[in-house]
């Protein structure tokens, strides 16, 4: 019977622990900042419209000009980017076969 390095045990786990949260957390913010908002609109006695369509009718109109800001959609793109390449390292550094 071998004895159990725990040293090594304890790093692959922290290992193993911080890739996952970083990819969740990378992915996460990729959608919340997908999920951000336009500016609100100002009237021009500087005062600011109310957020959202009335809620008079079902058929309100969408205003497809009032989308999400650029920077936001960048940002999410990057976060979405960079935990595609972390699942991807993570997948070379387990398969032997692609680094052999």
């Amino acid at each position: 019977m071998s004895e159990i390095n725990w040293m090594a045990f304890l790093t692959v786990f922290g290992a193993a622990l911080f890739s996952a949260v970083f990819v969740v957390a990378l992915y996460s913010l990729g959608i919340r900042f997908l999920a951000t908002p336009p500016r609100p609109a100002r009237r021009p006695d500087g005062s600011i419209e109310p957020v959202g369509p009335d809620r008079d009718d079902e058929d309100d109109d969408i205003d497809e000009e009032a989308g999400r800001p650029l920077w936001a959609t960048i940002a999410a793109n990057v976060c979405f980017g960079l935990s595609a390449i972390a699942v991807l390292v993570g997948i070379y550094l387990i398969v032997p076969a692609l680094h052999g």
